[in-house]
């Protein structure tokens, strides 16, 4: 894992990200926390995050666990994990498809051995990112 991997993670409580700091950050990833989800904050390619973590139930969150293309814009391609109960459509199986970001879910309650799990292989499936 290089030093452009990044995870964001969208929650209200802090616990996740903490918790993914202790374990990726000696892995090389960078791992940062927002509470609310502004696109415009991560407008450039180089700024937006190899990986969205976000928990589906938090205030400011719930849109972006049914969110479109139109809503992400640039983001569609971004790997995420949903945390909650909130599913996606039949189509949306956590698979690349055309235009789609890959999504997987964690039931609550979760193992936070099963979050890293879904970051790593969601990471290992990314292409090479160019210099």
């Amino acid at each position: 894992m290089s030093n452009r991997e990044r995870v964001l993670v969208i929650d209200e409580i802090s616990d996740t990200a903490e918790v993914l700091q202790a374990v990726l950050e000696p892995r090389g990833l960078a791992v940062n926390r927002v509470r609310r989800f502004d696109p415009s904050r991560y407008a450039t390619i180089d700024s937006r995050p190899t990986i969205v973590v976000f928990d589906a139930e938090s205030s400011g969150t719930e849109s972006l666990a049914t969110a479109n293309a139109t809503t992400w814009g640039g983001w569609t391609n971004i790997p995420q994990v949903i945390i909650g109960t909130v599913k996606g459509s039949d189509s949306d199986t956590g698979k690349p498809t055309a235009g789609t970001a890959r999504r997987h879910y964690l039931q609550k309650p979760f193992q936070y051995s099963e979050l890293i799990q879904a970051i790593e292989l969601l990471i290992a499936s990314q292409p090479p990112q160019v210099k």
